[in-house]
């Protein structure tokens, strides 16, 4: 596998833990936005963009662009809470953005 692949493969898990640790967080709290809402479609769909790179999928492309799509809109609901937890959702989010938008560059 390339750096390329490991960092999206990287990417997508780094983010989908933190997404995870967002929306435990953010149970039971008010939100003005679809925080926590984007956090549970952003880890199925970085679990599942991790897994369909490894096994090397023929539609790997299709789900980095998906991923990049659900990534971004997590990162600006995330974004614009004061939480760390919050904050650290939308740095991964973005980080899983850039690699998996470089997969299919």
């Amino acid at each position: 596998m390339t750096t390329q692949t490991l960092n999206c493969i990287e990417a997508c898990q780094e983010c989908a833990q933190d997404c995870e640790a967002c929306l435990a967080a953010m149970l039971g709290k008010q939100s003005h936005n679809d925080c926590p809402k984007c956090c549970r479609e952003c880890i199925n769909i970085c679990t599942l963009c991790a897994h369909a790179i490894m096994s090397e999928s023929k539609f790997q492309s299709e789900y980095c662009r998906l991923c990049a799509d659900i990534c971004q809109w997590c990162a600006e609901q995330c974004g614009e809470h004061d939480h760390e937890h919050c904050q650290k959702c939308a740095e991964s989010c973005r980080a899983c953005v850039e690699a998996c938008r470089a997969m299919v560059a």
